[in-house]
């Protein structure tokens, strides 16, 4: 993966993305989405993805250079939609650069269609502690950690029927590569994020990525939304990070505009396809983050 998307930039891969991970994260979580085209017995080719319940996030698919253009990604890519099809998934993303017309031509022949940008934003982790009480998996006994798994899988039920990262947030703390913070208040979660760092991770090294947050659809959803994102900072600043990384679909305003007054800039856009051609959540889902890299 690494000399395929560092060729493809134009870059070392001897030193690219040698601080983070993409794949083993997604290989242990469910090991039936990691699919690889051989060729005289030399593997050139991954693919992987990402099962949330009803939603699939398709990727990374990774070819050896010397192999593009014969198909190999094509390959991959209809190997690893037939399993998430297997496994109930009705709508499946993904994330590519937009300005890749290579990339869109590719999945468009799946019947992905791209619908809006997607800014990668950063931000600073800040000295100073302003969070709100909340509560992290890790540190949930175990026998209650089931209570909260159950009324996270509420939570994202709401924002479209059958969401549910659980496997994710289990497969994080197992593995070590990540935790999930919960906002609740009285009996009821209000906030969750799942959230990604180190090395063994997308994120990198020093880096905390948000790879999905979400607010329950509320009156209250932007102030809930500004505490789920200081829980996140409380996070990356007890686990010793230098930043925080969240991706925001700009269909989304109400989440993107309170990403920039939050103090969060803009590192990279690229754009989400979507098969079928709509948006993954309901309509009174508006304060949501994911990342479908």
């Amino acid at each position: 993966m690494r000399l395929a998307f560092a060729t493809h930039l134009g870059v070392a891969p001897d030193t690219f993305w040698t601080e983070r991970d993409y794949i083993t994260g997604r290989w242990l979580t469910d090991r039936s989405l990691g699919f690889g085209a051989w060729l005289g017995g030399h593997l050139v080719g991954s693919g992987l993805a990402a099962n949330w319940g009803t939603v699939g996030v398709l990727g990374p698919i990774s070819t050896h250079p010397t192999t593009w253009n014969r198909g190999t990604a094509s390959c991959l890519v209809r190997a690893v939609l037939e399993r998430l099809d297997e496994l109930g998934v009705r709508h499946t993303g993904l994330f590519t650069p937009a300005e890749s017309t290579k990339h869109v031509a590719l999945y468009q022949k799946f019947g992905f269609w791209p619908r809006f940008l997607t800014a990668i934003m950063t931000r600073a982790v800040a000295l100073n502690d302003r969070s709100p009480e909340s509560t992290r998996y890790s540190a949930i006994r175990e026998p209650v950690q089931a209570q909260y798994l159950e009324a996270c899988r509420a939570l994202t039920g709401e924002l479209r029927d059958g969401l549910d990262l659980t496997a994710e947030v289990r497969c994080a703390h197992r593995h070590g590569h990540g935790d999930t913070v919960f906002l609740v208040e009285g009996s009821r979660m209000e906030a969750v994020a799942h959230c990604e760092y180190g090395p063994r991770s997308p994120a990198g090294a020093r880096s905390c990525l948000i790879r999905f947050a979400a607010v329950r659809p509320a009156s209250d959803a932007d102030k809930r939304f500004d505490q789920l994102l200081a829980a996140c900072e409380r996070l990356a600043r007890d686990e010793g990070l230098a930043r925080v990384v969240a991706c925001v679909n700009t269909s989304r305003p109400n989440a993107y505009r309170h990403l920039l007054s939050a103090g969060f800039r803009t590192e990279r856009l690229g754009v989400t396809m979507h098969r079928p051609n709509e948006d993954a959540y309901k309509q009174a889902a508006t304060h949501i983050l994911e990342d479908w890299r």
